[in-house]
């Protein structure tokens, strides 16, 4: 999603709701590690790197001063970023470098264009400079991401060999109506029982219990807090047919058959109806805490509103849907290989994270960053948010990733709308699955 629209004054609206969540996740992620692990590399000549990017408006110039930054602490090495028009004009430019032996040193794209460029063989599996002696991970820094986060790179089709590294990050979440919740007598819902008695004792008058603008992202949030996922391990069947998928089905079409759920064409349709108080529950991702907010303040609405993990089936372990933009390294000569992973060290240290989540709002991928992100725990939802988080810090998984994932994304957008316009369950499921066992192949 293109964040460019973030105004200094959204940002310091918002910066207290994220202040508050990630204190939270510092307080349920234990204690982390005194200090990040120093980058004291040895023996790297003078390079000049260049790495392709999507980010816009104030992300964008973020992106290039802390490359220029990065240049002040490592002279040695120039980093210089070349904007792309969108995801699609980066591949298409990328596949043309590559025929031309003139692609970028490294990128930072989401996991299903690293992907392709990772199977046309153009990219450098990063294993070996993860556990690299000098340069590599260590077991304090690999514990100190939000859980997930490194193994979101694996590419299950390619060996399970990482090419992705993470940096800008999302997650699904659920927004939640105080004030239709309290007047229903509700708490906010941590299981997909409490989900569904939500949904139904808020549907009175002019509301219903939850406003729903189909995403894949947010359906196979619906998988992983089940325990399941869209495919097997492998990537290479599917797997929402299971009792999760079923579930998630069944929720939806007695949720929308009585009345408490209901269809909306967009996500902007959805925030729309949430902010005029239609809606108690919204389920979307953190990329959206702009928006909401915006929408709310559009609307001259004065209800409380707040952001918790997605219903459950164990609270106590909650798993919800990650995704955004990751990096990935072209193969190309030691020397420019090895620079391109230490301005990825550095750009993902606790320093970097929370500089860059402070402008984008996204995710930090280290819990270090966290104090270094949240201004204030005064703020007044700051008691709401640790409430609905809980005692536990979500873990993070990935969309699928393989060849033409976008067309498994519309068969489950696709089932999900038709169940919840009345269509039988199972016919829908077997309709998905047929869809997307042909993407997989034999």
């Amino acid at each position: 999603m293109n964040r460019s629209y973030l105004t200094k004054k959204v940002q310091r609206l918002l910066r207290p709701y994220l202040s508050a969540a990630f204190l939270l996740l510092t307080a349920c992620a234990g204690n982390p590690p005194a200090s990040a692990s120093p980058l004291t590399p040895t023996g790297l000549a003078p390079v000049t790197l260049t790495f392709w990017y999507t980010r816009t408006g104030a992300a964008g110039t973020l992106l290039n001063t802390m490359a220029n930054d990065f240049h002040k602490a490592y002279p040695s090495i120039t980093v210089q970023g070349v904007a792309k028009k969108d995801e699609g004009d980066l591949l298409r430019q990328g596949i043309a470098g590559m025929a031309m032996n003139q692609p970028p040193d490294f990128i930072i794209a989401d996991n299903r264009t690293i992907g392709e460029f990772a199977r046309k063989d153009a990219l450098l599996a990063l294993d070996p400079l993860m556990n690299d002696a000098s340069l590599g991970l260590r077991d304090g820094d690999r514990a100190d991401f939000f859980p997930g986060l490194i193994d979101s790179g694996r590419f299950p089709d390619l060996k399970n060999q990482s090419f992705a590294f993470p940096f800008d990050e999302s997650a699904v979440v659920l927004y939640y109506n105080s004030d239709l919740l309290k007047a229903a007598k509700a708490d906010p819902p941590h299981t997909w029982d409490q989900f569904a008695a939500a949904a139904r004792s808020t549907t009175k008058g002019g509301a219903h219990g939850w406003v729903m603008a189909p995403s894949a992202a947010v359906f196979y949030s619906f998988l992983f807090s089940r325990g399941s996922s869209a495919l097997n391990d492998a990537q290479t069947q599917v797997q929402f047919n299971d009792d999760a998928g079923v579930k998630s089905l069944q929720l939806i079409a007695t949720l929308s058959k009585g009345g408490s759920a209901y269809l909306v064409g967009s996500a902007g349709a959805a925030r729309a109806d949430f902010a005029q108080s239609k809606a108690a529950l919204l389920i979307g991702t953190t990329d959206e805490l702009a928006a909401v907010s915006d929408a709310v303040t559009r609307a001259g609405a004065t209800f409380q509103w707040g952001v918790t993990s997605i219903p459950q089936n164990d609270p106590a372990h909650p798993l919800t849907t990650i995704s955004g933009a990751n990096i990935a390294i072209f193969n190309g000569s030691p020397d420019r290989t090895r620079a391109a992973w230490l301005f990825t060290r550095w750009l993902t240290e606790p320093a970097q994270t929370a500089r860059w989540s402070r402008v984008t709002l996204s995710i930090p991928l280290r819990a270090l960053a966290l104090p270094l992100v949240a201004d204030s725990a005064t703020n007044p939802l700051f008691q709401r948010l640790r409430d609905g988080f809980g005692n536990a810090l979500p873990s993070g998984r990935p969309m699928p990733a393989v060849k033409d994932a976008a067309q498994i994304d519309a068969a489950v957008v696709e089932m999900w709308a038709a169940v919840a316009n009345g269509a039988e369950p199972n016919a829908a499921m077997s309709r998905a699955v047929t869809l997307v066992s042909r993407v997989l192949g034999p």
